[in-house]
């Protein structure tokens, strides 16, 4: 269902479409899902939590704040290029959809901000406002770059986004170096 949202834009998806894509039958497809809706929401659901727990993981893992934060980007970034209509349909067709997809969209940003606001000494109002901004810039210049399908560089975004949320928390002297991890 993602994949060919992601292809084609939710608007344009019926339920024959996902039928002849899935090999399910319509009973089967009722069943699971009630309607086209019902179908989005649990792939989005399902493949929104799978991405969020992998950048968490992979932030974990690291050692400090930077690291892993450059870690959940490389994670998305690279999920963003291999699977660039999937990303669509995660940040773009999920808005179109809205309902309980885009609650939960929202729980899924929630997470992430909390997440990225592990750092730097900001105020608990400060902290929550950055944390916020950073992670709608990046799904913003994520959802660009994918509207102009243009995911084969994507890796390459990951010195300016660090730039970016570095020198969100930590100011614009800090962020410096982040541009020379090229």
């Amino acid at each position: 269902m993602l994949e060919l949202s992601g292809e084609i834009g939710y608007r344009a998806v019926t339920v024959e479409k996902v039928l002849s894509h899935s090999g399910v039958s319509l009973d089967e497809f009722e069943a699971e899902f009630g309607d086209l809706e019902g179908c989005f929401v649990a792939a989005y659901e399902a493949e929104a939590d799978v991405l969020c727990e992998a950048m968490l993981e992979a932030a974990g893992r690291a050692k400090g704040w930077r690291a892993g934060i450059r870690a959940a980007l490389e994670t998305l970034l690279g999920f963003v290029a291999e699977r660039p209509a999937v990303a669509k349909a995660l940040l773009r067709d999920v808005h179109v959809v809205g309902g309980s997809a885009l609650a939960k969209h929202e729980e899924t940003l929630e997470r992430l901000t909390a997440a990225i606001g592990r750092g730097g000494g900001l105020s608990e109002e400060q902290l929550a406002w950055t944390s916020s901004f950073i992670v709608g810039a990046v799904e913003g210049v994520l959802t660009a770059r994918l509207t102009r399908g243009e995911t084969d560089d994507l890796p390459s975004l990951l010195p300016e986004l660090m730039y970016l949320i570095v020198a969100s928390f930590e100011g614009r002297d800090a962020a410096a170096d982040e541009l020379e991890e090229r």
